[in-house]
C-alpha cells in the first residue's frame, strides 16, 4: 500500500533520552488504543548523586479502526512515495495520502449509507524497542509525563 504526504505530529525524541525508550506497550480502551512509552531520566535526588527516575507518557489514539504492530526495521506492508514530502523515522507522523485509508473508506461506503468517519493514518517507530505502529484512528493526543509508580 502506498503512503505519502507525511505531516509530523510530534517527535518523541524531544522528551526521550538520547538512547530512547525503555519499554513500549499498547492496550485498547473501548474503541481507543493507548501506546505507553516508558523511559528513564536522571534526576537529582537531593543528595550527592543522581538517581534514575522512570517516567511514562501515553499516546492516545481515539476511535481506532485498525492497528498494525510490526518489527522495525523489517518488511512492511507500506511503500513510501518519496516524492511526496520528507519523512523522519521515529516521529509520530500522519500520512495524509494513504491507500490504507482509501481502502478502509471504500469498504465503509460499500456497507453503509452513513457518512464515513474521519479516518487518519498515523505511524511511529521506536528505535530502542525495534517496533513500529501504524494506526487508523480519528485523532491522537500525547498525554503529560507521569512518574512510574512501582507496586509493592
Amino acid at each position: 500500500m502506498l503512503i505519502g504526504a507525511p505531516r509530523s505530529i510530534f517527535n518523541p525524541y524531544e522528551w526521550l533520552p538520547g538512547y530512547g525508550e525503555s519499554k513500549v506497550a499498547f492496550r485498547s480502551e473501548g474503541l481507543d488504543a493507548v501506546l505507553e512509552v516508558v523511559y528513564e531520566r536522571e534526576a537529582p535526588d537531593g543528595e550527592r548523586h543522581e538517581a534514575i527516575t522512570m517516567l511514562t507518557r501515553q499516546i492516545h489514539f481515539s476511535r481506532v479502526h485498525s492497528l498494525i504492530k510490526q518489527p522495525f526495521p523489517g518488511s512492511t506492508l507500506f511503500a513510501f512515495d518519496a516524492g511526496s514530502g520528507r519523512f523522519t523515522l521515529g516521529e509520530l507522523t500522519e500520512f495524509t495520502q494513504s491507500d490504507w485509508v482509501a481502502g478502509s473508506l471504500a469498504a465503509w461506503r460499500s456497507i453503509s449509507s452513513h457518512a464515513p468517519p474521519s479516518i487518519r493514518h498515523f505511524s511511529i517507530q521506536f528505535m530502542a524497542e525495534n517496533v513500529a505502529f501504524h494506526v487508523l484512528a480519528e485523532d491522537v493526543v500525547l498525554l503529560e509525563e507521569r512518574r512510574v509508580v512501582h507496586a509493592g
